[in-house]
C-alpha cells in the first residue's frame, strides 16, 4: 500500500509539475504580464511554483548528486520572495478597497 501511495503521489507531482510549467509557457505566450504589478507578481508567482515542482519531480527521477544541494537552494530561495511579495499586495489591495469604500 505504501508503495502504491508513493507511486500515485510522484505521479501527481510529475503531473502538476508539467501544468505548472504550461503554465507559465501560455502566460507568458499569451499575455502581457510584464505591463502591471499584478501581472508581474502573477508571472512570477506561477514561475516560482513551477521551478518548485519542477525540480521535485527532477528529484524523483534522479534521487542521488550533489548537484541538487545548489539547485534546491537556488529554487527555494525564490519562494520566500515571492510568497512576501504575494502578502504585500493582498494586504495593499485590501487596504485600497477599505479606503475606497469608507470614502464611498
Amino acid at each position: 500500500m505504501a508503495d502504491l501511495a508513493q507511486a500515485v503521489g510522484s505521479i501527481l507531482i510529475t503531473i502538476s509539475a508539467l501544468l505548472a510549467l504550461a503554465a507559465v509557457v501560455a502566460h507568458q505566450m499569451l499575455a502581457r504580464w510584464w505591463r502591471t504589478p499584478a501581472g508581474r507578481h502573477a508571472f512570477s508567482f506561477e514561475a516560482v511554483l513551477a521551478l518548485s515542482l519542477t525540480l521535485w519531480a527532477v528529484r524523483l527521477a534522479v534521487p542521488e548528486g550533489d548537484w541538487f544541494l545548489a539547485v534546491r537552494l537556488a529554487a527555494f530561495a525564490l519562494v520566500p520572495v515571492v510568497l512576501a511579495w504575494r502578502l504585500i499586495v493582498i494586504v495593499q489591495t485590501w487596504r485600497r478597497n477599505r479606503r475606497s469604500r469608507r470614502s464611498s
